[in-house]
């Protein structure tokens, strides 16, 4: 049988014949013109030799296998071990691959070190995006559930302005028709003006942390940051419908890492009762986003779900060139130490 022939019969390339010729696993004879020729034990040996290569099992395994010196049972417990480790490694490889494909992290090799850790907050207070970032970005379910929630809010003053124009129409087919109209667009406009109030009422006046991270958020890429900057009612409400129909980058802001001139993180100390005669304190951070462009981005008390504070600790301090940390709390974001315990560790 000549080499052709052996490729054909088991579908490997005549280099891997050559290579097990040179290992000594199988010795072909030579015709009148040089070429080789292979009996029928050749063959019978690399059918085998293909076989426990399907099965990982090293060259020199093959060979001692071959030679009846190693069983072949004991190979395959001992390969099994090491494939059950090849595939823990892999998987966590995947893992990895995954998580910065599904975060859009930047190239730190520091980031792949922190595993994603899941917690349980109150008030169902999840995340709405995997993407690491302050606050909670507006998605489209949120931004529907918004929507929704203004519709009872909106039918008193909706209601209220009816019966005033029911005052203006005859009794009649026509005026029955005109006043559902009135309605629906009344209810429309109410909606439309709680939800362009909203964000810059939880922002500016209530001050309130929860509502307002629903609101806006800063996204930390892979090349650079994304945020929603509050810009008046109208964009509000451009955004907020720029969201419903998935074109909410359109009203975002997205700068380079290396278009930010600097990021300051300032620590304050905060008492909040929440409508209980009892105040809890709280350390917190405010970040302040200034550009080379001039323009900045100050926000207020964000919150950070999961292990998102690490991910931002260490993608802020590898990446932005000006860090202004005068409490030297970035290492307690690197590392997720909350700021009350890391803030009071260090007065000790």
């Amino acid at each position: 049988m000549k080499t052709h022939e052996l490729e054909k019969e088991l579908g490997i390339s005549k280099h891997t014949i050559f290579y097990y010729e040179k290992e000594g696993i199988v010795t072909p004879q030579r015709d009148a013109n040089g070429y080789r020729s292979y009996n029928q034990d050749d063959l019978q040996k690399l059918i085998m030799v293909k076989f426990l290569r399907n099965l990982n099992i090293s060259i020199d395994d093959v060979k001692a296998i071959l030679n009846n010196e190693l069983d072949f049972k004991e190979c395959l417990e001992i390969n099994q071990i090491h494939l059950e480790k090849q595939i823990k490694s892999l998987e966590e490889v995947q893992e990895n691959i995954e998580m910065y494909v599904r975060k859009d992290l930047p190239m730190l090799p520091a980031l792949q070190q922190i595993q994603r850790e899941a917690k349980n907050y109150k008030l169902g207070y999840q995340k709405t995006t995997d993407t690491v970032s302050l606050g909670r970005r507006l998605t489209k379910k949120l931004a529907l559930r918004k929507f929704l929630y203004k519709i009872p809010a909106a039918i008193t003053p909706s209601f209220i302005m009816w019966i005033c124009a029911a005052s203006f129409f005859d009794e009649n087919l026509e005026k029955t028709t005109a006043l559902i109209i009135i309605f629906i667009l009344l209810m429309i406009l109410f909606i439309n003006i709680f939800v362009a109030t909203e964000f810059q009422f939880s922002q500016i006046w209530l001050k309130m942390p929860l509502d307002q991270t629903m609101n806006q958020s800063v996204e930390f890429l892979s090349d650079g940051i994304r945020y929603y900057q509050f810009h008046g009612y109208l964009n509000n409400l451009k955004y907020y419908y720029g969201v419903l129909f998935n074109k909410a980058e359109k009203y975002m802001q997205f700068y380079k890492y290396e278009d930010i001139q600097s990021v300051e993180l300032i620590l304050n100390h905060r008492y909040e009762s929440y409508g209980t005669p009892i105040a809890k304190d709280w350390y917190v951070l405010d970040y302040r986003f200034e550009f080379k462009d001039g323009n900045h981005f100050y926000f207020y008390w964000p919150i950070t779900l999961d292990d998102d504070s690490r991910f931002i600790g260490t993608i802020l301090d590898e990446k932005v060139e000006n860090i202004i940390d005068k409490d030297h709390v970035i290492d307690a974001l690197k590392n997720g130490i909350h700021l009350n315990d890391y803030v009071r560790g260090t007065e000790e």
